[in-house]
């Protein structure tokens, strides 16, 4: 089976994130400009011609991305909320940006009513295992998949004290801000982890 996940990360910057309502309106935060563009360019992708599902969170921004493929594909949109991103929790006297980085020195530390990086990773991973489909696409979010990463790949830092995960001797997480990415999962006997 080939899995592909996919997060854009072109989203909207300008929503005020010290809420009550911090989980819906992360739920709810749209692409931006740049993001409807990497939607589209991501549609368009060769490597995912031969996607028989596609699967996407329920948050506005995976969906809004996971349309332009579904529309090229002609297939169904396929909601699941194991593929929802890191539930941040009671932020307390932090903010985001704080627990990222707690959580990317302490795999297993999470926020009251949040998750850890290890409890998303779980989530997304016994998803995945239930799959039988051949070529299925998943539209997730960047900690949704680097907590699956964290299933398989070895965890360093580089000389900034960032997170960097390697597999097979290779970098294929880098906390780089990339408009969006894209990770190819072969899984057979063994898992085969490329970062395209």
């Amino acid at each position: 089976m080939k899995v592909f996940l996919i997060s854009n990360n072109a989203l909207l910057d300008y929503l005020n994130y010290e809420s009550d309502n911090l989980e819906l309106i992360r739920m709810v935060r749209p692409l931006s400009v740049k993001g409807e563009e990497n939607a589209k360019i991501i549609s368009n992708l060769d490597i995912l011609k031969n996607v028989t599902t596609i699967y996407s969170s329920y948050f506005s921004s995976a969906l809004q991305t996971a349309k332009y493929l579904q529309e090229k594909l002609e297939l169904n949109i396929n909601m699941n909320m194991n593929l929802n991103d890191c539930k941040v929790g009671l932020l307390g006297n932090k903010n985001i940006k704080m627990v990222k980085g707690l959580q990317e020195h302490d795999v297993n530390y999470k926020l009251p009513n949040g998750e850890s990086l290890i409890n998303v990773g779980d989530r997304i991973k016994t998803f995945i295992d239930s799959l039988n489909d051949k070529e299925v696409v998943l539209f997730t979010h960047k900690r949704a998949i680097l907590g699956y990463l964290l299933k398989y790949a070895h965890i360093d830092y580089n000389l900034d004290d960032n997170l960097i995960l390697e597999f097979n001797n290779k970098v294929i997480y880098d906390d780089s801000d990339n408009e969006y990415d894209i990770y190819e999962i072969d899984i057979e006997e063994d898992i085969n982890i490329k970062r395209l």
